[in-house]
């Protein structure tokens, strides 16, 4: 759900909803990127950052490695004519 909200550009209620999942299913890795995501469209970019980052070595995210999820979210956040300078940072970051 937070991911739709993200791509509705209703960020409030992006990070709402992804706190909730996360207080409900704290293991679940993937849930964080969507918290990431909404953190970076809140302004709140250096905690979005450390979340992207703290991540990075996971290799089985929905079947995934972290990095080619959230590349796979950035994708589809420009898609929708979703941009955010921290995105490029990251991309770049997770191509090293």
């Amino acid at each position: 759900m937070a991911f739709n909200f993200i791509l509705a550009r209703d960020f409030h209620n992006a990070i709402e909803s992804a706190d909730q999942a996360v207080l409900l299913a704290p293991d679940e890795v993937w849930i964080y990127a969507n918290r990431a995501h909404a953190l970076m469209f809140l302004g709140r970019e250096d905690e979005a950052r450390a979340l992207y980052l703290r991540y990075r070595d996971e290799k089985n995210v929905l079947g995934k490695p972290w990095d080619t999820v959230i590349s796979e979210d950035f994708a589809e956040m420009r898609k929708a004519g979703l941009m955010n300078p921290l995105m490029d940072e990251i991309t770049k970051l997770f191509a090293r």
